[in-house]
């Protein structure tokens, strides 16, 4: 199998350190009702074709196993869609705002919230 660039998908991926005040329940909690809200946006049905959430597990760290400091992030949402152009009219729509908006109001803050674009190699897919 080649290992090139991925050419009928790109993404997104979006990492957040949390606030300490926030526990796992308040994240699984809140959680859900977003997942039902971004599921809801026009511009994100129309354009995005995966959008997934990954939220850190308390007590199972990978980087001090791995010789690394550990993470700070809690958060990591992947988005894939077929192009750049149709990640940044749902991420950048007004109702993708609002879902930044009360991240950076209850979760997070703008230094510790990141997101970029990239494109993408897959090497092992079973």
């Amino acid at each position: 199998m080649s290992h090139e660039l991925r050419t009928d998908r790109v993404r997104a991926i979006g990492v957040m350190k949390l606030r300490s005040t926030l526990s796992n329940e308040d994240l699984k909690a809140n959680g859900l009702r977003l997942i039902e809200v971004v599921k809801s946006i026009p511009a994100v049905q129309q354009n995005i074709l995966k959008y997934e959430i990954t939220i850190k597990k308390p007590g199972l760290t990978l980087g001090p196993d791995m010789g690394l400091n550990e993470t700070e992030f809690g958060i990591m949402v992947l988005v894939e869609a077929t192009s750049h152009e149709k990640i940044r009219e749902a991420l950048t729509s007004p109702e993708y705002k609002k879902i930044v908006a009360g991240a950076l109001e209850n979760a997070t803050t703008l230094d510790d919230y990141h997101w970029f674009s990239g494109e993408f190699v897959t090497v092992i897919d079973k």
